[in-house]
């Protein structure tokens, strides 16, 4: 039994709900059963603080859906599950990694092809104040991104999971190192700016370790940074996967739109073009930059109503998408975002808006209220 800190998953545990798993003891004694109600705050402070533990294996199966008792925050709630096992998995390297990751990205496969358009809503919105844990959701969001391309490029199951694991496991040498230089305003100093050149290879080397065997999977990670015109790092290779490289454009396009102490985010339709213009058109960038859309979930925009919305799905066009209204004409904050069909030209797009212009947040949970 692997346990996990409650501390991770303790954002998942709802006071009067119904517990998703059990809560165990340092030794891996059950003390309150899945379906146990945590009783108030009070109650969750004290199991907090006595350093309690869940079992991962059957929080993974509450987070897949095939538990009779699933989270009560769906999609939002397992995304988030997700992110604290990746974080524990990449930050502790431990012994079974290669099996734990080949668990973590069927998870992530079934909520990517359940889910897409949250998917996407989630890269986007995710926050962006966490700049310290940036090496991990960074790993998540390229391999979220990855398995949508590559289904989007038709690739069989078996290639799929091989770059999505890539994906998730491309940066595990350096993972905390990401979190500082996000943090940091100064470019990396000498020693930084050697871990990474070489992290390419020493992530390899610690998923053999770790007992990885599979050719594709590490080759992949090794070529992740190397380009075709031999510009890359670290061994300026011209001989590129194909799988490097959807890797290398998953890995690029999701760095712009993460923010650093340093700089904000890019829109995503400023990250698309640049992403284009930087791959000549290839067809794995153009197949990402198409799954993202004119106007992908998660991103602002202003209707010809006057009104401020956010995108929640892709639409029957890609200049058509649903939306759902934060601010009336007047930019006066509505009680309760409502939803507009952009087909219609009352509610028709006419601009994206930046996030620095846009005031109104609410929980992202609110906005689909059906799942």
């Amino acid at each position: 039994m692997q346990l996990l800190p409650l501390h991770e998953v303790a954002s998942q545990i709802k006071p009067g709900l119904p517990l998703a798993w059990g809560i165990r003891d340092g030794n891996g004694k059950l003390l309150l059963a899945r379906g146990h109600r945590v009783a108030d705050v009070a109650m969750l402070n004290t199991l907090l603080a006595r350093g309690m533990f869940v079992d991962a294996a059957e929080m993974r199966t509450a987070m897949s859906g095939h538990s009779a008792t699933k989270p009560r925050e769906g999609f939002f709630g397992r995304w988030r599950l997700s992110s604290a096992r990746l974080n524990t998995l990449l930050t502790t390297t431990p012994s079974e990694l290669r099996t734990a990751l080949a668990e973590m990205v069927d998870v992530l496969i079934a909520l990517a092809d359940r889910y897409p358009d949250k998917v996407l809503f989630q890269i986007l919105r995710h926050d962006q104040t966490k700049l310290n844990s940036y090496g991990v959701s960074h790993s998540l969001h390229s391999a979220a991104v990855c398995c949508l391309s590559a289904r989007r490029m038709g690739w069989d199951d078996a290639r799929r999971r091989t770059l999505v694991a890539a994906a998730m496991s491309m940066n595990v040498s350096m993972i905390e190192l990401q979190g500082r230089l996000a943090v940091q305003a100064a470019p990396p100093n000498p020693d930084q700016r050697a871990a990474i050149d070489d992290h390419p290879l020493r992530s390899a080397e610690m998923l053999r370790a770790a007992g990885v065997d599979c050719p594709q999977w590490l080759a992949a990670v090794e070529q992740h940074h190397e380009l075709a015109d031999g510009g890359g790092y670290p061994r300026r290779l011209t001989d590129v996967g194909e799988l490097a490289q959807a890797l290398h454009y998953a890995d690029v396009f999701t760095a712009k739109l993460s923010a650093r102490s340093s700089r904000a985010p890019l829109m995503p339709n400023v990250a698309a073009r640049q992403m284009f213009t930087d791959s000549a058109g290839h067809p794995l960038a153009a197949a990402l930059i198409k799954e993202f859309g004119m106007y992908p979930p998660g991103c602002f925009v202003r209707l010809a109503s006057g009104e401020i919305a956010i995108v929640i799905h892709r639409g029957e066009t890609v200049a058509t998408p649903v939306v759902a209204c934060l601010t009336n004409a007047a930019g006066q904050a509505l009680m309760r975002p409502q939803r507009r069909e952009t087909t219609d030209k009352a509610n028709a797009i006419v601009a994206l808006v930046a996030d620095a212009d846009v005031m109104v947040r609410v929980p992202w949970e609110t906005l689909y209220p059906d799942d």
